[in-house]
């Protein structure tokens, strides 16, 4: 038992890191990327700015494997508790790096398009502000800010903190927080799509919004990286699964 419990602690560690690292990457690459693909002037800025564009997009992909194996990694411990949940919480994620995957060439795709429409001058304007049209309504539905991609990212997320919560795995507010965190996410971006907050700024919804699930996910990295998982849940989900009963 002292090595499983040894073992599930370097997991808990390798996890909080992975979470961590996947937060910084994203809000490190949509830095760099987002103010030259998201402006007016975009098929005027993308290709001549392509560097900055292409070590965004990169930077922030390489947070799309590190949730995948995150989820891989605490498969074998949730499972202990709810196998059926365990699977769905890495199903989730591997939706939301294939959604992640194809928006991350669509947003690559417009450095190819700026470059054509530079090459063309005004010529078929209308053209590629369509074809860019397209690509953005893409990235904007299926993207990191997109309703499709939240919709994954809070199912996973609602997996992942009730199952924590129910195996007392972490401290419970700390599952509780991320739960409720995970809901007003998917509220604001369901709400959003509908046009509910127009006249409200993108920076506002993401404090009001994307804020708190974003300090979850922080909370719940530095407990998993100090503390580590409860040993007694982990001793108690040993002993019922060796038993048979779980």
């Amino acid at each position: 038992m002292k090595e499983k419990i040894e073992s599930n602690r370097m997991t808990a560690i390798i996890v909080g890191i992975l979470f961590i690292f996947a937060i910084v990457m994203l809000f490190l690459g949509e830095s760099l990327y987002r103010p030259i693909l998201d402006s007016p002037d975009y098929l005027d800025n993308a290709y001549p700015n392509k560097v900055v564009v292409v070590t965004g997009i990169l930077l922030e992909f390489t947070g799309v494997p590190a949730v995948v194996f995150l989820s891989v990694l605490l498969f074998p411990i949730l499972r202990r508790y709810n196998e059926a949940l365990a699977l769905g919480y890495v199903v989730f994620r591997l939706f939301e790096a294939a959604l992640l995957s194809v928006a991350y060439i669509s947003k690559l795709s417009m450095i190819n398009l700026s470059q054509n429409y530079l090459s063309k001058g005004s010529v078929d304007t209308s053209y590629f502000q369509y074809i860019g049209g397209l690509l953005q309504s893409f990235d904007h539905w299926a993207g990191t800010q997109g309703t499709i991609y939240h919709v994954a990212f809070v199912i996973g997320s609602m997996i992942l903190y009730y199952t924590l919560y129910r195996s007392k795995l972490v401290p419970r507010p700390i599952s509780a927080w991320g739960f409720f965190a995970a809901i007003a996410l998917l509220t604001g971006s369901v709400l959003s799509s509908m046009g509910m907050f127009a006249e409200t700024s993108e920076i506002g919804l993401e404090l009001v919004f994307a804020l708190p699930i974003a300090v979850a996910e922080i909370m719940l990295s530095i407990w998993l990286i100090v503390k580590g998982f409860n040993p007694s849940a982990i001793a108690s989900m040993y002993a019922g699964t060796d038993s048979g009963e779980i």
